[in-house]
């Protein structure tokens, strides 16, 4: 299936581990477990190939190499993908054509989790979001998780750099699809998630709540859940 006969996609990702070493409060290290399989296989069956290219874009966690590892071992090790390349973007020499070749070369983008700001203060430095938009547009599969999933709303919290939920204001995304993103949700109190609906209702906002190991799946004027167990849940809020 050719890109431009591909419905135009974007599948946002509200959390979940995929083996990555976890760093402990006192100093050690774990391996976590791999969470969000059923999702993963939906990305990367939706490019239309059997081992589609996949480029991962960790800039919200400063391209760490260890998270390209830990995607590469999962996508391609695990799923088929036949690559998994990087595009790296701190400090990059990389003019916007370059990019723009980068990207267009593949049949998946996925987004890493980490900063949402910083990654989209980079991104719009670069043009990133706006080559990534034509990419949806042509029909390259947009995928990502935590940061990578609320970039593409019209909004989504600043609660990446602040400690204080009553400050909580809301971000401008990407705006590839309406309302507001919440990933992580059920890590949440029951505090918090109130003063989000108000904040949403003083805005006249509506958003998406997402759990961990849940996905939104946004296919041109479709909406699709896929969540990898019973106790994880999608939402609409307020």
């Amino acid at each position: 299936m050719s890109k431009n006969k591909m419905k135009k996609t974007i599948i946002a990702v509200g959390g979940g581990e995929i083996g990555r070493i976890k760093i402990l409060p006192d100093g050690t290290s774990c391996q976590t477990d791999v969470e969000t399989t059923l999702i993963d296989r939906f990305i990367v069956e939706s490019s239309g190939k059997k081992h589609p290219k996949m480029l991962f874009i960790g800039t919200a966690s400063n391209d760490k190499q260890s998270y390209l590892e830990v995607i590469e071992k999962h996508f391609k090790g695990r799923l088929g993908c036949s690559s998994v390349e990087p595009l790296n973007l701190i400090g990059t020499d990389m003019s916007e054509t370059e990019i723009r070749h980068k990207i267009f070369a593949h049949d998946i983008i996925y987004v890493g989790g980490g900063d949402t700001t910083a990654m989209l203060k980079i991104w719009r430095q670069y043009g990133v979001d706006k080559i990534l938009y034509e990419a949806y547009q042509s029909g390259i599969i947009l995928s990502g998780i935590s940061a990578g999933a609320i970039c593409w709303f019209e909004y989504y919290d600043n609660m990446d750099d602040i400690t204080d939920i009553e400050q909580l204001d809301l971000v401008k995304g990407l705006s590839f699809v309406k309302g507001f993103g919440v990933p992580h949700y059920n890590w949440l109190t029951a505090d918090e998630k109130e003063r989000i609906n108000n904040k949403l209702k003083e805005k006249k906002l509506r958003g998406w709540s997402m759990d961990d190991c849940t996905a939104l799946v946004f296919q041109d004027d479709e909406v699709k859940i896929i969540t990898c167990g019973s106790d994880c849940q999608v939402t609409q809020i307020p």
